[in-house]
């Protein structure tokens, strides 16, 4: 019987709530998938690129650049495209208009379904 090494999935957080940060890993580890956390833009793009995860979760708002500028930086710097799920708090229509400019893999409001997300990190995921 010949048994197929799967690699597990990566999932890069990036949130500067450490305790969202925390509970999103939490969530994500125990549907299979290993998270990688970081807590400011900066930190993120240097995170994808030494990594490069398979999807991205990107909180909007946060200290050193918002997530549409990290978004950028992460497509500019990596040779493949990474799905990314945009997370905020804001309830500004021009952030789910920006996110879908940028290709997002979805957007979600705080507090947002968490079976859903997991849902359409599965789907990203294939």
């Amino acid at each position: 019987m010949q048994l197929l090494y799967r690699k597990q999935k990566t999932i890069l957080i990036i949130e500067d709530d450490q305790k969202v940060a925390l509970g999103l890993a939490i969530r994500v580890k125990a549907a299979g998938y290993e998270a990688i956390m970081a807590h400011d833009a900066l930190s993120g793009v240097r995170a994808a690129v030494k990594t490069k995860p398979d999807l991205v979760l990107l909180d909007i708002s946060m200290p050193a650049g918002n997530g549409f500028i990290v978004a950028e930086r992460i497509h500019r710097n990596l040779s493949t495209r990474i799905p990314i799920i945009f997370l905020t708090a804001s309830r500004h229509p021009e952030f789910r208009q920006k996110a879908e400019e940028l290709g997002a893999l979805a957007f979600f409001e705080k507090p947002y379904e968490p079976a859903e997300l997991l849902r359409i990190i599965g789907e990203g995921l294939g």
